[in-house]
């Protein structure tokens, strides 16, 4: 297999292995397999809550924004 990668990344992989004192390929291993098992490759984390359905009630303020007193 191969990929395509920018000259600076292969250097920055490359330092990082040496580094580390192992190969490119168990630098990338390492890397893949630390990933996070839920992570989903497209899908990234929600910036806002997540309201679970069903009566809110009355908002205020400190209910939407991370400033209020």
């Amino acid at each position: 297999m191969s990929i395509q990668i920018s000259h600076e990344t292969e250097v920055r992989l490359t330092d990082e292995a040496r580094r580390q004192g192992i190969s490119v390929d168990a630098l990338l291993e390492r890397l893949v397999s630390e990933r996070p098992a839920t992570a989903q490759p497209g899908v990234s984390t929600p910036e806002l809550p997540i309201w679970r359905l069903g009566t809110v009630g009355d908002l205020h303020r400190r209910d939407i924004y991370d400033d209020a007193r």
